[in-house]
This record gives structure tokens, sequence and C-alpha cells, in this order.
């Protein structure tokens, strides 16, 4: 005795082209920044008083952080050391928030 099977339709998220279709590398892309940002909160906690739910990334890091330059000093050094980068001083000048600093280790690590 054979059981029928219905066809399998198609749905619509199962079209090609789909705006709620994963693009893989847009994926690995958001993974690495999400990985960057986590690294950044974890270098800002170990220099601050602040809990990792107190940085978001529009938090300005002089004025919601409260880095003094030595510190905004050590937090570069362990970016370039972590992601074997070196951030140019007019690059690091352009910077205010902590989702700048993501876009800019970001673009330079590619």
């Amino acid at each position: 005795m054979s059981e029928h099977v219905p066809e399998k339709q198609q749905v619509d998220s199962d079209k090609k082209g789909d705006p709620r279709e994963r693009n893989p590398e847009e994926s690995a892309g958001e993974k690495k920044r999400d990985r960057i940002y986590d690294d950044i909160i974890a270098m800002v906690v170990r220099m601050t008083t602040l809990s990792p739910t107190d940085v978001v990334p529009e938090t300005d890091i002089f004025y919601d952080l409260g880095l003094d330059s030595l510190q905004v000093y050590e937090l570069v050094v362990d970016l370039e050391d972590g992601y074997d980068i070196r951030l140019p001083d007019e690059d690091l000048e352009k910077i205010h928030t902590v989702q700048d600093v993501v876009d800019l280790v970001y673009k330079l690590s590619r």
C-alpha cells in the first residue's frame, strides 16, 4: 500500500531573491562585526567600571565612557594588536562612537 505524499508547495520565502533570504557573505560580515563589537565591549569593561549592558553602538567614547587619552591609546593598541591592523591617526580623529570604532576596525581588517 503506497501512501500519497502531496507535492511540496513552494512558499514565498523559497523563491530566489526573497529579501528574507540570507546572503552567506553578509552573514559572515555581520558575524565579524559582532565579534569586533564584543571585543571592544570587553576592552572597555576592563578599563572602566561599566557593565557590558551600559555600552551600546551609539555610546560616545569620550563623553559616555569617560575614557582619558591614555585609555583611548590602550584601546587603539589592543585593537591594532588583536586585529593585526594599523589605525591611521586621521581616521582616529573621526571616531566618536563605539559603532565608529567597529566600522573602522571592520574596514581595515578585511
